[in-house]
């Protein structure tokens, strides 16, 4: 038996299910019908054991003796741990016979074997989770450090997305169960010098061109600014062109008194952000935007992350509190491809056809038609 086996029981209650698990189903073959159809040797956690449960699948599959009955015999019973052992250590090394009694040993009721494999389906769930918010993560973190494209983030975002749909279809909410969430984690944002300077650039072009202003709000929100006051001057230019009122550095700098922003800064700051520039406001909202969407994925996977290592959250609720997480990530999704594309346009409904023209004349009930004869 290897040292990583040795050092695991008693410290994880996942790999004591597995034993328990595979520990019944080497006493009780017949066992493996009621898990067999949904439990699959990849959600195992230790190689030793999919090795173990990939062999004995294989030999129900090639019809063992054992596997037929319900209380096999002895010599049954043998034989199928033995050849289960042996076709499972080709694959696993570090599986030894004395490792497989031990399971049997330990297994602490084989009737059981249904509600152990649920168990292992959960670790099998909740490690899914966490390996597919890492990978949205990482990949949110290493575009915005240079990648020009998004697709890959959004990508990684439908993948998660649809491992928790196929997951939500193995956990069904019982009842009695409240999908609980735990509290977020206060965020830390880093400096980040060019989304900065992104936002700087596209408030003095909006600032100079303000008619964009109707463009750019349909798809950009104060929420997708990085620096607070950023976000709030966005506000200021968004109330002074929904009043129809005259937009320009010093006229936003009145609106920005009147928001109470010049208690934490100079109209001078206000003035040197928003000096008038020749860019094109609609190209700086998208950049703006697209830093939004991948400080987004990268949280969003953050997050769910952290509600995987939760080890005390059901997998209905793990499922649950992640996909209410994506929700954010998808609304700015959403918004991104309206910037780039344009709002979606409304199917245009067919034109009302008359109804067809009778091609006979109806004869009204009770008279009958007068046929002329010569």
């Amino acid at each position: 038996m290897s040292a990583s086996i040795e050092g695991l029981p008693g410290k994880n209650v996942l790999v004591l299910a597995e034993q328990a698990l595979l520990g019944a189903l080497l006493l009780r073959p017949h066992a493996l019908s009621t898990v067999a159809p949904w439990l699959e040797a990849g959600h195992f956690y230790l190689p030793q054991h999919t090795a173990l449960y990939a062999a004995m699948l294989d030999l129900t599959e090639r019809g063992h003796a054992a596997t037929a009955e319900t209380r096999p015999t002895s010599e049954q019973g043998l034989s199928w741990v033995t050849e289960a052992t042996t076709h499972a250590a080709q694959q696993a090394p570090g599986l030894t016979p004395s490792y497989v009694h031990t399971l049997i040993s330990i297994c602490p009721e084989p009737a059981h074997a249904p509600a152990y494999g649920r168990m292992v389906f959960a670790g099998h769930a909740r490690r899914t989770v966490a390996e597919h918010a890492a990978r949205l993560a990482q990949t949110a973190r290493h575009i915005r450090d240079g990648e020009p494209h998004v697709e890959a983030v959004c990508a990684r975002a439908d993948t998660l997305t649809s491992a928790l749909d196929t997951l939500a279809h193995h956990w069904r909410p019982h009842p009695a169960t409240l999908a609980r969430t735990t509290p977020d984690v206060p965020e830390v944002r880093r400096r980040d010098q060019q989304r900065h300077d992104d936002e700087q650039a596209f408030l003095s072009a909006a600032t100079t061109r303000a008619s964009a202003l109707k463009e750019v709000r349909a798809f950009l929100h104060a929420e997708d600014f990085g620096d607070p006051l950023h976000a709030e001057l966005f506000r200021s230019l968004a109330a002074l062109h929904h009043r129809g009122e005259a937009i320009d550095p010093l006229t936003l700098v009145w609106e920005a008194q009147h928001r109470g922003l010049l208690t934490h800064t100079t109209p001078q700051d206000i003035l040197a952000i928003c000096q008038l520039s020749g860019g094109d406001p609609v190209y700086w909202a998208t950049r703006v935007l697209r830093h939004s969407l991948l400080d987004t994925a990268s949280a969003t996977g953050d997050r769910i992350g952290r509600l995987a290592a939760d080890s005390t959250l059901t997998p209905h609720q793990l499922i649950a509190a992640s996909q209410r997480a994506l929700s954010d990530l998808t609304t700015t999704r959403m918004r991104w491809l309206r910037a780039q594309y344009g709002p979606p346009t409304a199917p245009q409904r067919p034109r009302d056809r008359p109804p067809p023209r009778a091609t006979s004349r109806c004869v009204p009930i009770g008279q009958s038609r007068v046929v002329r004869t010569r």
